[in-house]
């Protein structure tokens, strides 16, 4: 009868482990895939803003003194745009957006953009320079921490 118990015992336990096995490879996978989600998200909006001019100045024109470029205190839409009619790349700093995905349900993604040095991109200019850095953080509930991607614009 105790050879039974103890059989009994050892079935339950293997059970156990193998169920706690399937439960973390289900984990992994769904925050595997909702990584892959999160990145293309985060690309689709990149995509959205690199379709853009540089800057308001540069607009159907060409600009050689930086000078005329947007400050880096005004950057972000211009009065009376909205997201619908943008048509530089800074005029999405500030702003945040949802982006639907198949599988994986909505992410909610955030951007900045600022001015940079073209000499060493990962520094914010407190001037105007010839290259913009976008910043897309996204997040969803499936990710374990905020997704960054970054992308440069330049002129």
């Amino acid at each position: 009868m105790s050879l039974i118990v103890g059989t009994v015992v050892l079935l339950a336990a293997l059970v156990l482990n193998v169920n706690r096995s399937l439960l973390t490879s289900t984990d992994q996978t769904i925050e595997a895939e909702a990584i892959l989600a999160g990145t293309s998200a985060a690309q689709q909006v990149i995509d959205l803003i690199s379709d853009k001019e540089f800057d308001e100045a540069t607009i159907g024109t060409y600009v050689e003194n930086v000078a005329d470029f947007t400050t880096p205190a005004s950057l972000g839409a211009d009065a009376g745009e909205t997201m619908s009619t943008y048509d530089d790349v800074d005029d999405y700093d500030g702003d945040s957006l949802t982006v639907a995905t198949p599988r994986m349900g909505n992410y909610k993604a955030w951007i900045t953009v600022n001015y940079v040095n073209p000499a060493s991109p990962g520094t914010i200019s407190g001037s105007r320079t010839r290259m913009k850095r976008i910043d897309v953080s996204v997040y969803s509930s499936y990710l374990p921490d905020t997704l960054e991607m970054s992308y440069y614009a330049s002129y």
